[in-house]
């Protein structure tokens, strides 16, 4: 709950706060704000999908059925972690917690 209220947070802050003024060469230019916002966008995006395929090609154990799974990208990217440790829920038992890598 609390990515989702800070990616929300930043997304707001992103599109409501980049309306800026740019002087360049004792000339001003009004920038408006999707100029600023959709690429900080599409760069939040791009690294939370390319992020999360890199760690969901990681396959992680379970600690309670001992059964090997790969996690779904959206889960991986956006999962709660320590080290290489995250929470996942286990497709095989339903345990939800952390797991670590198999290769461990």
């Amino acid at each position: 709950m609390k990515k989702i209220a800070f990616v929300c947070s930043v997304l707001f802050l992103t599109l409501c706060l980049t309306s800026c003024e740019v002087h360049w060469f004792d000339q001003s230019y009004d920038v408006h704000w999707w100029v600023i916002a959709v690429p900080t966008v599409l760069i939040f995006v791009f690294v939370c999908f390319f992020a999360g395929k890199m760690i969901a090609k990681k396959e992680y154990r379970c600690p309670k059925c001992h059964k090997n799974f790969y996690p779904v990208w959206w889960k991986a990217a956006f999962s709660i972690h320590v080290n290489d440790d995250r929470v996942f829920k286990c497709p095989h038992c339903g345990r939800k917690g952390f797991c670590k890598p198999a290769d461990d």
